[in-house]
C-alpha cells in the first residue's frame, strides 16, 4: 500500500495523501492525547457505525476531550471520503477516526480539537485463519486505560511485536493471572460448556457486544467475568473479536493446540453475526447515526 491509495481528510477537508499534515505541536503527536475508532467497509458501506461513534463519544468524554462535532455531521465526512474511496466498486477499507485534544502549550491545557479520518485499502485478514485457526501468545501486562478507546497505544505496539517474533497472530494481556484481552482484540474462551469473557480491565470492543448480544438471542450460555489463565489453559475453543476481523478462531495458544478450532460456539456465532451483518452497514448518504 502506498500514500496514494489512502483518502485523508483533516477537520473534514479531504486532501491529497502527500499533503496530508498535522502540526507538531498536536497533542495526539506528542502525547498520544487522543481518542479514535477503527472500522471497516463491507461493499463499501461502513458496519457498525453507530456504535463506532458512540464509543468514541465515551472516550472523547472519559478524556475530557470535546470533538466539536456532531455524529451526523461525522457520518457525513465519512461518507464523503468513502465516496471519493468508491469503496462500492470493491476497493473495501478500513477507516481510523482519530479525534486529538488539539494544540495546547500546557500539559493540562485543551486546544480545539483536531479530527483525522484515514480510509486505507483493506483486502482482510488471511483466508486461513478463519478455516485453519489463528495462533495467539500470552504476555503480561494490559491497557493502561482500558474504559476508552485512546490514542496510546505503546502497549499494543509492543505486544504485537512479541507476538510476530513469537509467529503468533495476536498477543493476549494477563495480568496477576487473569486474562483479560488482545493487543488488538477481545477474546472468547469456551470453558465447561459456557462462553466466557474478561470484564475489567479490557476495552468493551464493538464486536464483543455485537457477540455478547447474539449469544443471549441464540441462547448460549455465557458470562462476563473473571477468566484465570488456567480457565482459557483448558478451552475446548476460542476465537478472537474485532472490527476488522469479526470472528477468528484460535487454533493454539502459546503453541498448545486448541482441541477445537472451530467448535459449536464459534459456528453458531460466525453464522449469526453473518446473518446481521447486512443490518449493521450503514447506507451510503445516510446522515442521521
Amino acid at each position: 500500500m502506498s500514500a496514494s491509495d489512502l483518502v485523508v481528510a483533516i477537520d473534514g477537508v479531504i486532501v491529497p495523501p502527500e499533503r496530508a499534515q498535522v502540526p507538531v505541536t498536536d497533542r495526539g503527536f506528542l502525547l498520544g492525547d487522543s481518542v479514535f475508532e477503527t472500522f471497516r467497509t463491507y461493499g463499501g458501506r461502513a458496519h457498525a457505525l453507530d456504535r463506532h461513534l458512540a464509543r468514541l463519544a465515551r472516550s472523547a468524554a472519559a478524556l475530557g476531550i470535546d470533538p466539536a462535532i456532531t455524529p451526523s455531521a461525522l457520518v457525513a465526512e465519512i461518507g464523503a471520503i468513502l465516496d471519493v474511496a468508491d469503496a462500492a466498486e470493491g476497493r473495501e477499507r478500513r477507516v481510523r477516526l482519530v479525534v486529538t485534544r488539539g494544540d495546547a502549550a500546557g500539559l493540562g491545557d485543551d486546544g480545539p480539537a483536531r479530527r483525522v479520518i484515514v480510509a486505507a485499502p483493506f483486502a482482510g485478514h488471511p483466508e486461513a485463519y478463519y478455516r485453519d485457526g489463528a495462533p495467539i501468545c500470552t504476555v503480561p501486562g494490559g491497557r493502561a486505560f482500558p474504559s476508552a478507546k485512546a490514542g496510546s497505544y505503546l502497549v499494543s505496539v509492543l505486544a504485537t511485536r512479541e507476538a510476530k517474533a513469537r509467529g503468533a497472530h495476536e498477543a493476549i494481556f494477563i495480568d496477576d493471572g487473569q486474562v483479560l484481552e488482545g493487543a488488538t482484540s477481545n477474546l472468547f474462551v469456551v470453558v465447561d460448556g459456557a462462553l466466557r469473557t474478561a470484564a475489567e480491565g479490557v476495552l468493551p470492543g464493538i464486536t464483543r457486544g455485537i457477540v455478547l448480544e447474539l449469544a443471549a438471542a441464540l441462547g448460549l450460555p455465557h458470562e462476563v467475568g473473571p477468566v484465570p489463565e488456567a480457565a482459557l489453559r483448558r478451552a475446548s475453543e476460542a476465537f478472537l473479536t474485532s472490527a476488522t476481523r469479526g470472528l477468528m478462531p484460535v487454533r493454539a495458544v502459546d503453541d498448545a493446540a486448541l482441541p477445537a478450532i472451530r467448535g459449536p460456539f464459534f459456528e453458531a456465532l460466525a453464522s449469526a453475526y453473518e446473518a446481521g451483518l447486512e443490518g449493521r452497514l450503514t447506507p451510503r448518504g445516510r446522515a442521521d447515526v
